[in-house]
């Protein structure tokens, strides 16, 4: 199964596709300042709620990068209901990939989708050349609770703690605010992503991609209960480029 129909599955009842809640997000946009007249990128929106969210309360352009068509597909929905599909350009394509003009933006937003360039410090590369000096930027990402991480989660790469995550976003500029996950969220993320799983299992006993599904989510889960539950935090941290 092709990983951004996986995604698209097991994420289909998630407004938000990480372990945030809207309170919080409403928070990470007051303390952007987003206004009327800039012009924000967003690489990974995902289903489109904080760019809808953002246009709605600020008025403010944004650039959308999402790999997923189904995301994409809930996420230009989204914004036509609220009414601002004017003010946000969604462009399909490997963020990998994308030509980014310099110095364009006047802020950056990677929620959880570093992977999206390829890595955290290739994140960080980009914002710093394509996001005006002295511009806000808000990345989401993993961090290590523990001295070691177990054999299984190697395929993540070198994970930092919580302070080399926020040293490495802040650069040579002093952080702005953290919003740290807390476990409540990190369980509520994970185990709806069970449920709209046994939902689709239910209902597509044909599917071809059946059994595929239903391994991968059985590997999800454990995954995350014995390996990543323990030892895996997650938080956005804001600062300037």
């Amino acid at each position: 199964m092709h990983f951004t129909r996986f995604w698209s599955i097991v994420e289909a009842t998630h407004d938000i596709s990480n372990p945030c809640t809207p309170q919080k997000l409403d928070r990470l946009i007051d303390l952007m300042g987003f206004r009327a007249d800039q012009h924000i990128l967003d690489i990974g929106s995902g289903r489109g709620w904080l760019d809808t969210r953002i246009a709605e309360r600020t008025g403010a352009r944004i650039t959308a990068i999402e790999i997923n068509p189904w995301f994409n597909e809930v996420a230009r929905l989204r914004a036509q209901r609220a009414g601002v599909h004017e003010r946000i350009d969604i462009i399909e394509a490997d963020g990998r990939t994308v030509t980014l003009t310099d110095q364009t933006y006047d802020a950056g937003l990677c929620i959880g989708a570093s992977f999206a360039v390829g890595g955290l410090a290739p994140l960080l590369d980009t914002f710093r050349r394509v996001v005006k000096p002295g511009g806000l930027i808000a990345v989401g990402d993993i961090f290590r609770l523990t001295d070691t991480l177990p054999a299984a989660l190697d395929e993540l790469g070198p994970v930092p703690t919580l302070a080399g995550l926020v040293d490495q976003i802040r650069g040579d500029h002093e952080p702005l605010e953290m919003l740290v996950a807390p476990l409540e969220d990190w369980d509520r993320y994970e185990t709806r992503k069970w449920q709209a799983a046994q939902q689709w299992i239910a209902a597509n006993p044909t599917d071809p991609e059946h059994a595929d599904l239903v391994t991968a989510v059985a590997t999800m889960r454990h995954d995350y209960l014995h390996y990543e539950r323990p030892h895996i935090g997650w938080a956005i941290v804001v600062a300037r480029v």
